[in-house]
């Protein structure tokens, strides 16, 4: 391949054009990176782009020499080639502009004629003594109030608020509503007497009637779609929900590291600080373009409205008869919120169309308020086992320590053993009462002294007291209790464990064995170690005295994952148990492994337990990157044969005669952020980053986390930890907290010396002060051109998203934050882009559904993974929507960052999933402590698999389409192409280089090792010369810098 491309060069046809195929090979770059097959190419982009030069093809393969990868094997592809769908436009800008608009209408068209009108079009709310306490809804216009089913049909457009007991039942009590024609309140039959249970929901629109479209408007309106009666139907409806959170946290919602400075600088301004409101006037900047997210600070931000929560604790504390009592003021206070949201809502919208323009995030934040997760008798089922068996084993564990607990208790010489004497032994005296005597000095009747009815455990020592629980009538002691080392005599690398309050768990090692230079290699020498400092003064407040008395032993901190500064507040914490398993943890007891591995099997359902049970709420867009956040299933981990409760994916379950149809976008966010740094060449895989993305082989090592492993020397699949921790903006202290995390026992310093590696490696190195480059710049790594790149995004005046062009929050644009925050900026440019790449997706399945009648519903997005519920016999036709969604998708992304082409490695999934329920992967058989029988396997279908099932790729039914046939949605219907925007040109590439920019200059300065190399790289080019070439370089595969520096400023040189 070097040969083929240096004849080329040497004839001058590395051209903007220069892809190589025939007709038994596959078409590929300037680079060898496999690309699209010639009719997937033609139908997604018409036309051929302007490509890369000469120059920058020459540069790109010196820096892939430089990393050593350039000419090594790729991972091999697999070409399929069909005729896709037609594009609908003449470009695939153009194509998803009108595909964003039939998924956001007619619901935008209503939001915007609602978000217009004027304040005066709206009813006037009723006083709070009209709400009348009736079952249903009751409508309130024109002075009047009526009973009706549902609100009128007319009412296309209604702002909603929904009230829950929440001592009594997840169910709504109180609902109010606002359109503009009438006011609406609905009333739970159990509030209003008629039922003696709380399980009801509300009706929104009328089965029996044709549907009309409906928008539905609240904050944090996932919470209020849970007890929405229509969206419990299996058919999806003409109902869309739009979250007012949602659109103030895209547009000026505060990442996490500005929450507490706005905060702070709230209170200020409440408390009159003047001192401190000079001082942080920076943070004034964000404080006055951004808010909380609470409907009472978005009110106040935007409208000046001051909303009192007082009656809130009602519903939150209170019982049924205090609602009953106070219902006409809760009415009142329910309808309040809902004229608050409206008004909220005439700003937020037109605020997130000028953040995001394109009509497709509007319809994917539609979208995401769709989601539908089927379950049936198993799911009370599982939670009943998972709660019964948590029982169980904390009753064993809790059984077990009671028995060391009083073995301790009965230990002869406690301070003789290690452990049993640094537990407080002082024993309470028995107490009597007063004796009450005769006047001779006899005992009155009764009056003889007797012990204090109340004390208990009289002449047990205070550990042992401080374990009694009264409730129950004995000691309760568990693995989280602090005595709980002390009872199972735990030892760090078999010495025995401390608790010091200054330090947290400790190890005592002999003096003599304290100074000993030898390792096992898996933990640092002891002599490496800093040994603690005790107070030796009994007077002074930080006095030990176990350590302060012990002549003979050194104290040394248990290591704690987050580094030397931070304490182990328990050895029994899950981030222990592989120094359980490597043995550097251990136990005198044998039973202790036993207690330690129950409660790392119990310890998931105990922090999930609640939100599985009480779990009802989505929301769309919870991050300033528009990420969706959810409690449960945005987290919830895979099934595990160790921890119980976990197969809570797999109790989602299609009902009989549907599946469950979707796939994992293969690296969605590496690629992206690739992508962008590629652009600089205009060509896929130009960077080395972007090579290992695209063609790095497994087997070969040769990709991304496969050369992290290396450098790190750990296995591959931590080192995906750390590739996407970098990403997200992570430096060196945190890989260096990582790595002790994987290995407790590894020193500090050699941990973060590993870090320091594996940045100069991948980041590369800063340089500052090149003022004819621009800002500091990375340079010498693999990722240098990627991470200049996105800080590049990062640091506009109005960073935008490179497919989509969404803005950055105000609160993170520059003239807020100036150029603080810039890790969180960084962030937003690749996380926000992952979501138009997902509101993309679903955009594009939506159209593919319903121009073909595909009778399919979205289920659930986490990130990047989608599920959609099919019927049985259209499972393999969703497959193909799915694959020629991300096919347009990957194409508006090259097409937007001016690359008009596309590897074939990355233009489908890698499988599409289909399965009889919601797990990560189809083979997996969330076998679980309260899952003891395998679930069956689901399929898996590549893209080749689904051309065969299809037909080479035929999307329409094979016979006539029949409306009664489709129960999941209404794609029968024929879609309206009419009232299309006409074409237009396509807008400029997103992320094409100012005019000014230095172009191979500034590639080469990217790829350059040292500060030195990129002097002379500059002195030579203000020289408008070159030095002479010197001799090859040395190393193997690759080119001197200076000869580098020669050809770089020899491009730029004038004629």
């Amino acid at each position: 391949m070097q040969a083929r491309v240096a004849r080329q060069q040497a004839r001058g046809l590395c051209t903007t054009l220069a892809t190589r195929s025939s007709a038994d090979t596959p078409r590929t770059n300037e680079l060898d990176i496999v690309m699209l097959a010639p009719k997937l190419r033609r139908a997604v982009f018409k036309q051929a782009g302007a490509g890369a030069t000469r120059e920058q093809i020459r540069i790109s393969i010196e820096h892939l020499k430089a990393q050593g990868i350039y000419g090594k094997q790729g991972e091999p592809v697999a070409i399929s080639d069909f005729e896709p769908p037609a594009l609908l436009g003449d470009s695939i800008e153009e194509h998803f502009r009108n595909l964003g608009e039939l998924a956001a209408q007619p619901y935008l068209r209503m939001a915007e004629e609602f978000a217009r009108a004027d304040d005066s079009s709206f009813p006037q709310m009723p006083e709070a003594a009209q709400w009348r306490m009736q079952s249903g809804w009751t409508r309130y216009a024109d002075g009047g109030a009526s009973r009706v089913r549902v609100p009128a049909r007319e009412d296309g457009v209604l702002v909603l608020d929904v009230e829950v007991l929440v001592p009594e039942s997840p169910y709504p009590v109180l609902a109010a509503a606002v359109s503009q024609r009438a006011w609406y309140l609905w009333v739970s039959p159990h509030l209003a007497g008629d039922s003696a249970h709380p399980r009801h929901l509300i009706p929104l629109t009328d089965p029996d009637e044709a549907e009309r479209p409906r928008l539905v408007i609240g904050h944090s309106v996932g919470y209020d779609r849970a007890r929405i009666q229509d969206e419990r139907r299996l058919r999806r409806g003409q109902l869309a929900f739009v979250d007012t959170m949602s659109l103030h946290v895209a547009g000026r919602g505060l990442c996490t590291r500005q929450r507490p400075q706005w905060q702070r600088y709230a209170r200020a301004r409440r408390e009159n600080d003047a001192e401190y409101l000079r001082v942080n006037s920076d943070t004034g900047r964000i404080f006055d373009v951004s808010s909380l997210n609470s409907l009472r600070e978005v009110a106040r931000h935007y409208c000046g409205l001051e909303l009192s929560k007082e009656r809130r604790s009602v519903f939150v504390e209170g019982s049924l008869r205090e609602v009953r009592a106070r219902f006409a003021a809760l009415a009142d206070y329910c309808a309040r919120d809902v004229d608050a949201t409206r008004r909220v809502f005439a700003h937020v919208l037109p605020a997130f169309r000028r953040k995001c323009p394109h009509a497709a995030s509007f319809a994917g934040a539609l979208a995401m308020l769709e989601a539908y997760l089927p379950v049936d008798g198993a799911w009370p089922a599982y939670v009943a086992r998972s709660e019964r068996l948590l029982g169980e084993l904390s009753e064993s564990v809790a059984r077990r320590m009671r028995e060391l607990a009083e073995d301790a208790r009965r230990a002869g010489g406690p301070q003789d053993d290690a452990w049993l004497r640094c537990l407080d032994w002082t024993a309470e005296a028995q107490r009597f009462t007063k004796p009450r005597l005769r006047r001779d000095g006899s005992y009155a009747k009764g009056g003889a002294p007797r012990p204090v009815a109340r004390q208990r455990l009289a002449g047990a020592p205070k550990w042992y007291r401080d374990l009694w629980d009264a409730k129950r009538g004995r000691i309760h002691v568990t693995v989280r209790s602090r005595v709980a080392p002390y009872l199972l005599k735990l030892r760090w690398r078999g010495f025995p464990l401390y608790y010091s309050a200054a330090h947290g768990w400790t190890f005592r090692v002999p003096a003599a064995e304290a100074r000993s230079t030898e390792s096992d290699g898996t933990q640092p020498p002891l002599a490496s170690l800093r040994a603690l400092r005790f107070a030796r003064d009994a007077d002074d407040p930080a006095y030990e005295p176990i350590p302060a008395r012990d002549a003979d032993g050194v104290y040394f901190k248990v290591p704690h994952p987050d580094g030397d500064a931070a304490r182990c507040g328990s050895p029994l914490a899950k981030a222990y148990q592989a120094a359980v398993d490597a043995g550097t943890l251990t136990s005198a007891y044998a039973a202790a492994k036993e207690a330690i591995d129950m409660n790392a099997m119990c310890s998931y359902w105990i922090s999930a337990r609640e939100r599985v049970k009480g779990q009802f709420v989505v929301v769309p867009m919870g991050t300033v990157t528009r990420r969706g956040v959810e409690p449960t299933w945005m987290t919830a981990a895979n099934a595990k044969r160790s921890r119980l409760g976990s197969e809570l994916k797999a109790m989602v379950r299609c009902p009989r005669g549907f599946r469950f149809v979707g796939a994992d976008v293969d690296s969605e966010e590496l690629w992206i952020a690739a992508l962008l740094g590629d652009a600089q060449f205009s060509t896929h895989g130009a960077t080395a980053f972007g090579w290992m993305t695209l063609q790095g082989s497994k087997a070969a090592a040769t990709d991304l986390h496969s050369n992290t492993a290396r450098i790190l020397g750990i296995d591959r699949g931590r080192a995906k930890v750390f590739n996407y921790a970098r990403i997200y903006g992570a430096g060196v202290a945190h890989a260096t907290t990582l790595l002790r995390q994987f290995n407790p026992g590894m020193a500090e310093q050699a941990a973060r010396a590993r870090a320091e590696r594996l940045y100069a490696a991948t980041k590369g190195r800063r340089c500052h002060a090149r003022a004819a480059l621009g800002p500091a710049f990375w340079h010498g790594g693999s990722e240098s051109f990627m991470f200049n790149r996105l800080e590049r995004e990062a640091a506009r005046d109005d960073p935008r998203t490179p497919a989509l062009g969404c803005a950055i929050t105000d609160a993170l644009q520059r003239r807020a934050a100036g150029d603080a925050f810039m890790t969180s900026r960084v962030n937003w440019v690749v996380q926000s882009s992952g979501v138009d790449y997902l509101h993309l997706l679903l955009v594009a399945v939506r159209y593919l559904a319903r121009r073909h009648h595909v009778d399919m519903r979205f289920v659930l997005s986490v990130h990047d993974e989608v599920r959609y519920m099919v019927r049985d016999q259209d499972a393999h036709r969703a497959a193909m929507c799915l694959q020629v969604a991300n096919l347009w998708v990957r194409a508006l992304f090259s097409s937007r960052v001016g690359i008009r082409d596309l590897p074939h490695a990355v233009a489908f999934f890698s499988a599409v999933d289909v399965d009889h329920v919601l797990r990560k992967e189809v083979d997996m058989d969330c076998v679980t402590p309260t899952n003891p029988h395998a679930v069956p396997a689901g399929q898996s279908y590549s893209i080749a698999d689904t051309l065969r099932h299809t037909a080479g790729g035929r999307l329409d039914p094979a016979g006539p389409v029949d409306p009664a046939a489709f129960v999941l949605s209404d794609n029968h219907l024929p879609l309206n192409l009419r009232g299309l925007e006409p074409a237009r040109p396509a807008a400029a590439a997103a992320t094409a280089p100012p005019a000014d920019e230095p172009d191979s200059v500034w590639l080469t300065a990217q790829m350059l090792s040292s500060s030195a190399e990129i002097s002379a790289l500059l002195a030579a080019r203000d020289k408008r010369g070159a030095p002479p070439p010197p001799p090859p370089s040395s190393r193997p595969g690759g080119t001197s810098t200076r000869r580098i520096v020669a050809r770089a400023t020899t491009a730029q040189k004038p004629k």
